[in-house]
This record gives structure tokens, sequence and C-alpha cells, in this order.
């Protein structure tokens, strides 16, 4: 299913894109429905920023029981192949989420995913970034760091986002795509995006995988998620919960 050079850049650049893999229509239609589900304790998990001075959504996660549309792409056969091409071996779902990055919405601070995946026990992790609307510079498109990910963990902040220094001595490379296509990247390539400064969204899905070998870890990451960082709805009054560990690292979500 990938060709000697689609393995050759995935080696180099550590990012393999894949355009038109699903039918962009469909995934603006499942994520349509997503947003207007309502707020509900024990489910899926809705985040949101601050965008002027309004409640905007920033996020849905946990969403893979409850959307039979979301679930044929988190399953989705040719990509689980591909998938177990690059890691070598069968993978498992980590977590998924649609980022929606709404007009007007904020960046994210560029970042590696690996630190925050670490506390699982676990040590690689391959991200499948799902574009349902077209992405831009104009509306924040992913923008990465091609080969960087063959350093290891660079330079980071106490909020685990790299450093000035690291950042600015990167190459920053915009990644625009269209609805419908396919990225994947490893947990080591440094990555951010820019604010949405378009009159349109820039909705794309986030689906992490792990090998199978290092085990499942998808229920524990929600059940830790839900007791160290909640969605607004499950919050108890009254308490802190700007200590959010890893699970909002560069993220514009409110605390």
């Amino acid at each position: 299913m990938l060709t000697e050079e689609d393995r050759l850049l995935w080696e180099q650049q550590g990012l393999l894109h894949l355009p038109g893999f699903f039918p962009g229509a469909e995934l603006q239609h499942w994520t349509d429905e997503l947003a207007l589900w309502p707020e509900t304790p024990g489910r899926w998990m809705k985040y949101f920023e601050d965008i002027q001075g309004a409640r905007e959504l920033c996020r849905v996660e946990n969403f893979l029981h409850y959307h039979g549309g979301w679930k044929s792409v988190i399953e989705h056969p040719v990509m689980s192949g591909v998938l177990e091409t690059l890691f070598g071996e069968p993978r498992v779902l980590f977590k998924e989420k649609i980022n929606f990055k709404l007009p007007g919405g904020s960046g994210f601070g560029a970042h590696q995913d690996a630190p925050a995946f670490a506390t699982f026990g676990q040590q690689f992790h391959i991200t499948a970034m799902v574009s349902i609307d077209a992405t831009t510079r104009a509306n924040g498109c992913l923008e990465v760091a091609y080969g960087r990910h063959r350093e290891g963990l660079l330079g980071m902040t106490e909020s685990q986002v790299l450093t000035e220094d690291v950042v600015n001595d990167l190459e920053w490379v915009p990644l625009e795509t269209s609805p419908g296509d396919l990225v994947l990247f490893g947990s080591y390539l440094p990555h951010r995006s820019g604010p949405n400064t378009s009159s349109s969204a820039r909705r794309a899905a986030y689906l992490t995988f792990n090998p199978r070998r290092a085990g499942s870890c998808r229920e524990k990451y929600y059940e830790d998620k839900r007791r160290v960082f909640p969605p607004e709805v499950e919050r108890v009054p009254g308490r802190d919960y700007s200590d959010s560990g890893l699970y909002n690292i560069g993220n514009p979500i409110q605390e």
C-alpha cells in the first residue's frame, strides 16, 4: 500500500501526506453532528476557548463509541494497514480528538507529542491527522520541522512547549491540505499551528495510535484526563484545574 518513495519520505521527513484518502463531504457532515451534541458528563468530551469574549468550541474528544461514521474512519482498514506498515506491527488506538479552530481561534504552540504520552509507559506513537476542512496558512494549517524527529526530545520549557531558542533554530514549513487528506507523523516531529485569521473553520481530526505490544491505554488515558483536566460540564465548582499536567500542552483551551 506504500511505495518505496513513501517509506523513504517517512524515514527522512518524519511525515507522510496522502491526499484524498477520505471523502471530505462525509467528514464535514459527521463533524457538524458532533459539534451539535450537548455537553454530557461521562460521555464525549467538549472543550472551549475564548474568542473575542465568546465561549467557542475548541475540541471534541472521546467520540469513538458514540459516532458510527467517525468510528469507521478510526478503524478504516486501509489506514490501519498503512499504520501497521509504518509501525512494523499491529496498532491500537491511543486517543482521538477533533480540533475545530473556528474563525478567530488561537494557534497551538510549538511542541513534540512524545512527552505527553510517556506517562503511560509508551515510547512512540503515530498521529493520523485527517483534514476535515481545507487547511491553509490563513486559517492556521499545521507547520512542521521536517527531519528533526531524528533528534529525540528537544529543549522544552516547564510547560512542555519548545523553548524559544529551539523554535528559532527550526525551519517551519506550512503543510496545506484539502478535505479528506490524511497526514501521518510520529510523536517526535516538532509541529505547531498559527491562529485562524480567515472567516471559516479549520477543523482537523487527530487520531493517535501506538504499537499493540506497548499495550492498550486509551481507557486509562481518558480516565486520567477526566480526573486531571475534565471538560467544563464535569468540573467541581470551586476546584482549581489550572494544573492540567500533560493534558493541555500548547493548547488554547480554557482552564
